[in-house]
């Protein structure tokens, strides 16, 4: 799971906790109403069983069911609570995967600031945008999964220094994948620019070549930083740029090496001596990841070198 820091995230610990509550109330309520029952007393109604069940106690319900033996013959808890107990598991199992990413550092959320250079600015659409004077070219990037995207600000107002005018897609669950259609609304919002670039970083990679796949029109570039496409990009007739580091640890190189085929033959490969998996953001150190031999900052100039050159090129 993701870290920042080898420390887990707020948000995942905030869901632990909830978790952990409600489970443990659902089987205080089971095993207290199944004594009232054998007493005689007030009863806690069947409603709210249930209802503790379905917002995320369903593990303590169908304990407190079976250690007790209650409600067992009831129809209705001998359906909703095993559903309730399904939906906890993936409900709270999939907030849990999510809520647990890796954080952008001090360094990236201060390049997310205006300068006389460059203006950040939030789209309509919920898009960060780095403008800069008379841009010759627009990216639209998607940023690794369960990363927080304004860890590759640095990246992006590097381009734009250079008049690239970047655009940082906002995905939800920090997860390019569920919006690989970002990059037709920023778009857009920009009617004036003449020539578009789509890149990403490891799956936000597979998500900006989902939208080519299925939108070619309209996008001059491609570019993946760590990533390869998923579908066949072969008859793509704009310009694709793969950027590699030599020490990546958590690209799949069979996948990668498989991705080649679904390229045009035209494809171009840049491959980053000393660079690995996490340089392109900052974001610490990624699990799993070879260790770099050169700073984050030379591999983000490297690969701010080569987009730049991509976009005056088109």
């Amino acid at each position: 799971m993701a870290r920042k820091g080898g420390v887990v995230s707020v948000e995942t610990i905030a869901i632990g906790i909830y978790l952990a509550f409600v489970n443990v109330a659902a089987f205080i309520l089971y095993g207290l109403d199944k004594r009232r029952a054998g007493r005689g007393q007030w009863r806690i109604s069947e409603r709210n069983l249930l209802a503790i069940a379905l917002l995320g106690g369903g593990l303590g319900a169908f304990l407190g069911m079976l250690l007790f033996h209650h409600k067992t013959r009831k129809l209705r808890f001998r359906v909703i609570v095993p559903i309730a107990l399904v939906l906890s598991l993936v409900v709270g199992g999939g907030a849990l995967y999510f809520s647990d990413y890796y954080h952008a550092d001090v360094t990236a959320l201060e390049a997310t600031a205006s300068t006389d250079d460059v203006e950040v600015r939030a789209l309509t659409t919920g898009e960060l945008a780095f403008v800069p004077h008379n841009p010759i070219a627009g990216l639209v990037f998607y940023p690794g999964a369960k990363v927080q995207p304004e860890a590759y600000a640095p990246l992006l107002r590097g381009c734009a220094e250079r008049r690239v005018l970047c655009v940082l897609v906002q995905p939800p669950l920090n997860f390019a994948l569920l919006d690989s259609a970002a990059a037709r609304d920023v778009i857009a919002q920009f009617p004036d620019m003449q020539k578009w670039i789509l890149a990403g970083h490891s799956l936000g990679g597979v998500a900006a070549a989902q939208y080519v796949d299925k939108h070619p029109e309209g996008i001059d570039a491609l570019v993946f930083l760590g990533s390869y496409p998923a579908s066949d990009l072969s008859g793509f007739a704009g310009t694709t740029l793969s950027i590699s580091g030599s020490e990546d640890q958590v690209l799949n190189r069979a996948a990668y090496d498989d991705g080649w085929a679904w390229l045009p033959s035209t494809a171009q490969e840049l491959v980053i001596q000393g660079g690995n998996h996490a340089y392109y953001g900052n974001y610490g150190e990624q699990k799993g990841d070879g260790t770099a031999s050169i700073s984050r900052e030379e591999q983000e100039r490297e690969t701010v070198d080569a987009i730049v050159a991509l976009a005056e090129s088109l």
